[in-house]
């Protein structure tokens, strides 16, 4: 159990020191090495008006680093609640993306209640109502159960109990994708919190870990439910300064040079210990809530940040296509309501110079029919601005595939100064993408200034290496155009 007790409260002002503070010390003195932080400070205000009141608080969103006491203190939280003689608060449900994760949350309240010898509820026959890995039922009244997001059902209920507090912990997983995050919203908003008692007290704690997930979009505003929640993001440490260094052995280890922390139970020291034994990219990410540059994705888009001096010699005004061999390479899909897009990447590379432009990205979910309007505007304007290109078109697997590749190739054929190639994709989207991202990293790529730079910028940054990824039509296409320009040997090429 991380420590969490403050040990200089005979220093403080005895009038002071909250109800909470003299709870902790009473009950549990042997966590007690670090004085409580701020965090930890605000979010037991928190729980001291849910135990003392039967008033419905705003919903809590509590960002926390790892190693930052953040489980600990919402189990204790819940333990607080359930150890009040008034009783304000009668069932928590403890969630977590699993069932066996909530399960271990609620052993470890069972064991505080032990410590705080509450006893069991009893039936008449003198046996146990439920005393169980996933559920406590106290002798004064209170009850705790853990509910997973893989296993949540509508009408959660206990006697004639609604759940008056919910504690959401260990929802997010680093591999979520977007469609897994969007049905764990899904679960909660419509099977969970339509659940609860009308007073009923919400609590959100995790480390953000994903930069799209549940967490990610309560803190930031993007999430479309408990509308007036109150958010709090607090990462390790404050303007934390690293460097590496080699020691006796020949390791290449880090120290911390510079920071200010946010918990004296996770100081600089600490922290050092846990960048070295984790690894840094993990610390940066798990307890410093830096999940957009986390390890395992693919290109390195900073090239195309235009705020930056140095990046912005890489966003350009425009260019002519002048001198450059030019292709569009195509991704399509035929979902007008959702899902992928059909996007068209037109690339222009500089063989001299080994420089590649993108000249422009047609993008947008679309029927099969605007696909194919989509196609023919784009060519004819591009053949009257460029003079000729070659436009490259996928041969999907399956009959399908092949006559709708047919169809548009025969209909481009018609139009002066295109040349179509038709591709049959071989080989993981990374392998295919390896010459295009090179390129990008090295600095050698180019973005023409337009509205889709967001978009294709944001795509290339989320596209991983091991295609933990769903939309990445805009990294196909530039893949495939590089490969063809620069005479990649990833892709079988057919001429027509």
């Amino acid at each position: 159990m991380d420590d969490l007790i403050p040990t200089n409260q005979s220093k403080q002002n005895s009038s002071r020191i909250q109800h909470y503070q003299k709870w902790l010390s009473s009950n549990f003195p042997k966590v007690a090495r670090y004085p409580l932080s701020k965090r930890h400070h605000r979010l037991w205000k928190w729980f001291e008006t849910v135990a003392s009141t039967d008033q419905t608080p705003i919903p809590r969103v509590e960002e926390w680093p790892r190693g930052g006491a953040k489980s600990t203190t919402a189990e204790l939280g819940v333990a607080y609640i359930g150890s009040r003689p008034e009783l304000k608060r009668r069932y928590v449900l403890y969630i977590s993306e699993t069932q066996d994760q909530a399960d271990k949350h609620v052993q470890a309240i069972a064991t505080l209640f032990e410590r705080l010898n509450i006893e069991r509820s009893l039936n008449k026959f003198g046996h146990s109502k439920g005393w169980r890995r996933n559920q406590l039922r106290t002798a004064n009244g209170f009850n705790v159960e853990a509910l997973g997001l893989d296993t949540a059902a509508r009408g959660i209920k206990l006697d004639e109990f609604r759940p008056d507090v919910m504690v959401f912990d260990d929802i997010d997983n680093r591999n979520d994708t977007p469609s897994k995050t969007k049905k764990k919203i899904t679960t909660i908003t419509d099977s969970i919190l339509g659940s609860e008692g009308d007073d009923a007290a919400i609590l959100f704690i995790q480390n953000r870990i994903i930069e799209d997930g549940i967490f990610a979009q309560l803190s930031d505003g993007r999430a479309e439910f408990l509308y007036n929640r109150e958010c709090f993001t607090e990462p390790a440490v404050l303007d934390l300064k690293v460097e590496p260094y080699v020691n006796e052995q020949g390791r290449t280890l880090y120290r911390v040079v510079g920071g200010i922390p946010t918990w004296e139970g996770q100081n600089l020291a600490i922290c050092e210990k846990q960048i070295n034994k984790r690894g840094l990219p993990s610390f940066l990410r798990e307890s410093q809530h830096e999940v957009q540059s986390a390890d395992g994705y693919f290109f390195d888009v900073s090239w195309w940040k235009p705020e930056t001096k140095e990046s912005a010699r890489r966003i350009i005004p425009e260019h002519d296509g002048s001198g450059l061999a030019l292709a569009r390479a195509w991704d399509l899909a035929a979902t007008q309501d959702g899902g992928d897009n059909t996007v068209g990447a037109l690339h222009g590379w500089d063989a001299a110079a080994q420089v590649e432009y993108v000249l422009d990205v047609v993008r947008g979910q679309l029927s099969s029919e605007r696909v194919r309007r989509l196609i023919r505007s784009t060519a004819e304007a591009d053949a009257q601005k460029y003079g000729a290109l070659t436009y490259i078109i996928p041969n999907d697997p399956g009959q399908a595939g092949t006559d709708q590749s047919e169809q548009l190739a025969k209909m481009l054929k018609e139009i002066p100064g295109i040349t179509v190639v038709v591709k049959a994709p071989t080989g993981r989207k990374a392998v295919r993408a390896r010459g295009w991202a090179d390129q990008v990293n090295s600095g050698n790529a180019y973005l023409v200034e337009g509205e889709w730079n967001y978009h294709y910028r944001e795509e290339h940054r989320k596209f991983r290496e091991d295609e933990q990824h769903e939309f990445d039509d805009q990294v196909d296409t530039g893949a495939d155009a590089h490969n063809h320009l620069t005479g990649g040997i990833t892709i079988q090429w057919e001429a027509w």
